[in-house]
């Protein structure tokens, strides 16, 4: 092949490709190269990338990640982007005091985790000059606590403000366990009947069970209990009330355990003798329930309470009363709080009237009588109403004496709700406030009537 000034000429083709092979270079400059990119490639190895400020620095510019997933070992950040971040350095490049919020913002950029123990710890730390010690701050001394063995392989998202508390029966309060189990009952409702079976026992009888089933134990126990407190001096029945409500509790969880079981119906057949184990253990406490309301008479089969006359008006207000009812002890059956008793009263009246004859004599006995009734009935209405309108300003006194206390008062029920006689009717009396605070004695106008 031709050659021009030693140059080899090129070929027509373009296919052809040049196959000059290339110069060789002096084995001492060859070392040298070899010498500089094995420098170069301990110095990749020996440093990082900081991609905050976006320089490459050496190993000692970063703190170590014992995250197992990052195989350089460093953290994503230098440590003077770190603590910049925590110590807030501002634009004139002055550093201020770390806050507890700027180190966890810190940390999450460091990739590693926030304890509260940790700090709290690093704080006093920080704030404990031994001699000859230089103070850090709580940053600094979070950082070298943080980095300690216990802590290897934990990350940001490690942090205490991620974790979910897990909180026992025992650590939770009465009223949290109740309305974690509102199906069975609420707080006011348990509280309502505890305080009820306490009242008739005189004891808890429920103390030991755990507070997510006394809402249960304690409405059932209720039921069965008589509402005077000395009906409920048979040891021997109250106990086996107790019992008969505690087979009920077991009963509902063994129910609750074998719907469970049949949820999967590809189960079944594996958790066929469980099923069974269960039923039996049911159809034992059923016998056991039943033995017990048969022999103490709890039930309604077996009973040997008198109920003749206990669906009638009379007995439903005796059992009012028995109760021992705020309500039940002020409206008391009469004929101020039944309207058609008033009305069988008034066609009596009339038909009595109607059927006597009375001549002149008698009726002025009558007359006379009815005056000095009269009058005793007005003395006696003043003398009340004196003593009504003394009772309502101390009442009123006290109730503010109560809120300028602070004094929490109890909740009180409408006039209306709780006498009927303070109700707006057409043919009751009205009563207000200004008429009793300012009511005293008042003269009839013709005395003589």
């Amino acid at each position: 092949m031709p050659r021009k000034n030693g140059v080899k000429s090129m070929s027509a083709n373009p296919r052809t490709a040049d196959t000059t092979p290339p110069e060789k270079k002096p084995i001492a400059e060859v070392r040298a190269d070899y010498a500089k990119l094995i420098k170069e490639h301990d110095r990749i190895l020996s440093g990082a990338y900081c991609y905050m400020c976006g320089r490459f620095r050496s190993r000692e510019h970063f703190y170590v990640s014992t995250d197992p997933l990052i195989k350089s070992g460093l953290c994503p950040i230098c440590k003077d982007c770190a603590e910049g971040i925590a110590l807030r350095v501002d634009a004139n490049g002055d550093k201020h005091e770390p806050t507890k919020e700027s180190v966890i913002k810190a940390l999450q950029y460091l990739n590693k985790p926030f304890i509260e123990s940790v700090w709290t710890a690093s704080i006093e730390e920080s704030a404990n000059l031994n001699a000859g010690r230089t103070k850090s701050t709580p940053y600094h001394a979070y950082v070298k606590n943080i980095a300690m063995v216990n802590y290897v392989g934990k990350t940001y998202k490690d942090s205490d403000m991620f974790k979910v508390r897990i909180r026992y029966d025992d650590e939770k309060t009465e009223k949290e366990v109740v309305e974690e189990h509102n199906g069975l009952d609420t707080y006011d409702s348990f509280k309502k009947n505890k305080n009820d079976v306490m009242r008739l026992l005189d004891y808890d009888p429920f103390e030991k069970e755990p507070v997510s089933d006394q809402p249960f134990l304690y409405s059932q126990l209720l039921g069965m209990l008589d509402a005077s407190e000395d009906a409920n001096e048979d040891m021997m029945r109250v106990s086996s009330a107790i019992q008969i409500v505690r087979g009920f509790l077991q009963l509902q969880k063994i129910d609750d355990a074998i719907t469970k079981l049949m949820g999967n119906v590809i189960q079944v057949h594996d958790n066929s003798a469980t099923i069974k184990s269960l039923q039996d253990s049911k159809q034992k406490i059923t016998s056991q329930i039943t033995n017990l309301a048969a022999e103490s008479c709890l039930s309604l089969k077996n009973s040997k309470k008198q109920t003749r006359g206990s669906d009638t008006w009379t007995g439903k207000i005796k059992t009012i009363k028995d109760l021992s009812l705020r309500e039940g002890q002020m409206n008391g059956f009469d004929v101020m709080t039944c309207k058609g008793m008033a009305q069988v009263q008034e066609i009596s009246d009339a038909s009595i009237m109607k059927q006597l004859a009375l001549d002149e004599s008698e009726w002025s006995d009558m007359v006379a009588e009815m005056r000095v009734a009269n009058q005793t009935l007005r003395k006696e209405r003043n003398s009340y109403k004196e003593l009504n309108r003394i009772l309502l300003t101390e009442n009123m006194d006290l109730k503010d004496y109560m809120i300028e206390n602070g004094i929490s008062l109890p909740a009180t029920k409408d006039l209306k709700d709780l006498y009927s006689i303070f109700r707006d009717d057409d043919d009751g009396i009205d009563f207000s406030d200004s008429d009793i605070i300012e009511g005293g004695y008042d003269e009839p106008d013709n005395p003589s009537v």
